[in-house]
């Protein structure tokens, strides 16, 4: 993909960049009434009070997105003043907040979201003044969370305009325009809006974890990627996430029927796949286990965690190169995982080359001083007092 440098905006970094074959063909967008039309025959009645239309702006609201673009002749110059209007909202400075998902109401008047919220705003504000904006799921090398070897998916999801001419243009309000986005995919406004319940799940779940509060947030969690996923039910993200929660709840046959619906509609869904591993592990299933995670791996892109557990479950089976091969290409990918390092050093270890487990355990501490279990080890391995494996 080709991209534009990043364009700073009043204190803001916003990446505004040319997209080159990278984007499925342009998809329905929906005004809000239709919007609510089309989720009356999908979500249930009971989930019906829970709906909003994230997107969905105001008359004051409206009437900011024609104010500033009154002067602006091309759809460039209306990107440009409503991006400008959005971070004169918040005081000449975004306040980024990944925990904190918002309507394009909420986050123009409490100046606080996260990227899908000040999406929310861009796009329902764009849209007010004839742009052609949609929103767009972004790939790149931190989009997922490992909880204990559970993968769970929290999505970059931004905002992208196609102008009359030229190639579409992606505006992403985020706090690292350096990161190295490595695809991108136009989504429709039922899968934005199905990215912002299971957001909003990702966030209950988070909260469940280190809040105390006054409502159930781990019923929430699960009702929200419910939500989502009635709203949307190919939804694989959020159906690996509801699989992630039913297992953290000791559900893990309803886990493994999770994850396999999320492989059923997306066979190259690497992170559900490496979940349905660890599933498949705790019910002692190891060769289905090695077989979907050496599918997860096959499909990791630049993600090394994957390659990195599939390499820790061959040196538990004894299969020294294998793991290094595996462990290898984890670190090639992420060099700063000290697990991985750790992992090369035992299998180093196991095969006799004690030079080179100890340049892997040295290589962990490097990453982590607190590392005992290498650090152990490397004291044993300098000392000659090491027994054989």
């Amino acid at each position: 993909m080709s991209s534009s440098p990043s364009v700073a905006l009043s204190g803001l970094a916003v990446v505004l960049s040319s997209l080159i074959g990278c984007a499925a063909a342009e998809k329905r967008i929906y005004t809000p009434d239709e919007m609510r039309s089309e989720l009356e025959s999908r979500v249930s009645t009971q989930m019906r009070d829970e709906i909003v239309i994230p997107f969905e702006i105001d008359d004051e609201i409206r009437q900011l997105a024609r104010d500033v673009t009154r002067g602006a002749s091309t759809d460039s110059q209306k990107v440009q003043a409503i991006v400008g209007a959005i971070i004169d909202l918040a005081g000449f400075s975004i306040s980024y907040d990944r925990l904190s998902n918002k309507t394009a109401r909420e986050v123009f008047r409490e100046g606080k979201g996260n990227c899908l919220s000040y999406s929310n705003l861009f796009v329902g504000m764009a849209r007010a003044v004839g742009l052609n904006a949609s929103f767009a799921d972004v790939a790149f090398s931190e989009r997922v969370t490992k909880e204990a070897e559970i993968v769970v998916n929290s999505s970059h999801v931004t905002a992208t305009v196609k102008p009359a001419t030229g190639r579409a243009v992606l505006i992403d309000f985020t706090r690292t325009p350096e990161r190295d986005y490595i695809g991108f995919e136009m989504i429709d406004d039922l899968e934005a809006i199905a990215s912002f319940y299971n957001n909003q799940g990702f966030l209950y779940g988070y909260l469940t974890e280190t809040e105390d509060l006054d409502f159930d947030a781990s019923e929430k969690e699960l009702e929200m990627y419910r939500l989502a996923l009635e709203i949307l039910p190919t939804f694989g993200r959020a159906r690996n996430n509801l699989g992630v929660a039913l297992r953290r709840r000791g559900k893990v046959d309803e886990a493994i029927e999770q994850y396999q619906l999320a492989i059923e509609h997306d066979p190259r869904h690497a992170e559900a796949l490496s979940n349905l591993a660890t599933a498949y592990l705790y019910q002692g299933r190891t060769e289905e286990a090695l077989e979907a995670l050496r599918r997860a791996a096959a499909n990791a892109g630049p993600d090394g965690y994957i390659h990195h557990r599939l390499g820790a479950l061959y040196l538990q089976r004894g299969q020294y190169q294998e793991a290094i091969k595996q462990l290898r290409k984890a670190l090639s990918r992420e060099p700063e995982l000290a697990d991985a390092h750790f992992h090369l050093g035992e299998s180093f270890r196991a095969l006799g080359n004690e030079s080179k487990a100890i340049e892997e355990y040295e290589a962990a501490l490097a990453i982590d001083p607190n590392y005992i279990t290498a650090r152990t080890r490397l004291k044993r391995l300098l000392s000659s007092e090491e027994p054989p494996p």
